[in-house]
């Protein structure tokens, strides 16, 4: 009776330390010392572990929510646009208005935030397991880079670009299923890096309008961008954003490694899930080092040389 009673109070003293944390990196007042924080945050998940509690639970609580990461990782204009939306229903206008207010705070914030995801990734990626692909699906040896196996997509011609997003790239699926109610669940999106999982969200919800465009309900990463996961890379310092996902295999505080599967590509979000809208994946990525994302064009650099480098790291095996 005793050592339940003693092995529920350590339980709730560990989970008090690490939540005092986490609300302490969401004040809107400045840290006294950054290293002071991420140091007391590796001690809570070092300690957890020795404990056997799973790691990866323990930094999620020490991770804020992904509107929070999102307003990290807007800029000015961004947020003056999320205050003046129009056309969407009440619950996306209180969402967009939420990450505009958070955003001066957490764009402050974001480079102590990233000390501690570092701190984090350190201390847990020795106890991540290696996750096979071919878990999830069968022909993942042939994986060789790119955001799903060969073959299942297709980038937007450079002369295209004009008329698309500067600040992220719209990855064209192929091989989708249609599902009742207008739903796509496109082939397994890959992770383009190592990194710790600071966002990962699904239950995205919404429906048709007579009169308005797609109304919003609950869930995701935002109304417009849908189920999503977001990987942030310590040995790289960027954000990796997938958008617009069918599903997402990964959880908030996990490790994952360059290659692992996260999702499904879909249709959920306002965007795509209006008429003519689906059929992709939305890719951004976040320069921490430079504070900006990459523009479109560099995105497909990047993603022309992960491929490269996936070939000289892991070459084809030749057929028998």
């Amino acid at each position: 009776m005793w050592f339940r009673i003693k092995h529920s109070i350590q339980i709730l003293l560990c989970i008090i330390i690490v939540m005092s944390i986490r609300f302490a990196m969401l004040s809107l007042n400045p840290y006294p010392e950054v290293w002071g924080q991420t140091q007391i945050g590796e001690d809570a998940v070092m300690e957890g572990i020795k404990k056997g509690y799973d790691p990866h639970v323990l930094a999620s609580m020490l991770i804020p929510s992904s509107g929070h990461i999102l307003a990290m990782l807007i800029d000015n204009e961004d947020s003056e646009e999320y205050r003046e939306l129009d056309g969407l229903s009440y619950p996306a206008e209180l969402y967009y208005d939420r990450i505009a207010a958070l955003h001066e705070s957490m764009s402050t914030l974001r480079p102590r935030y990233e000390s501690m995801f570092d701190v984090l990734y350190e201390a847990m990626k020795v106890y991540a397991p290696a996750v096979p692909r071919d878990w999830v699906e069968k022909e993942a040896d042939s994986w060789q880079g790119d955001v799903t196996l060969p073959r299942l997509f297709t980038l937007p011609r450079l002369q295209d670009l004009d008329y698309s997003h500067t600040f992220a790239l719209d990855i064209f699926l192929k091989e989708v299923e249609y599902l009742p109610g207008n739903i796509q669940r496109g082939p397994m999106i890959h992770s383009l890096s190592d990194g710790i999982v600071v966002a990962a969200e699904s239950g995205w919800v919404g429906f048709p309008r007579t009169s308005q465009s797609l109304s919003f309900l609950k869930g995701g990463i935002s109304p417009k961008a849908g189920n999503g996961v977001i990987i942030y890379s310590p040995e790289e310092k960027r954000y990796f954003l997938y958008f617009h996902l069918y599903d997402a295999l990964v959880e908030k505080g996990q490790i994952v490694r360059r290659g692992q599967a996260i999702g499904h590509g879909g249709n959920t979000g306002i965007n795509a899930r209006k008429k003519g809208g689906g059929d992709h994946l939305h890719l951004e990525i976040f320069d921490a080092h430079k504070g900006k994302p990459l523009r479109n064009t560099q995105i497909i650099a990047f993603l022309q040389g992960s491929a490269r480098k996936n070939a000289v790291l892991s070459p084809a095996v030749p057929s028998e």
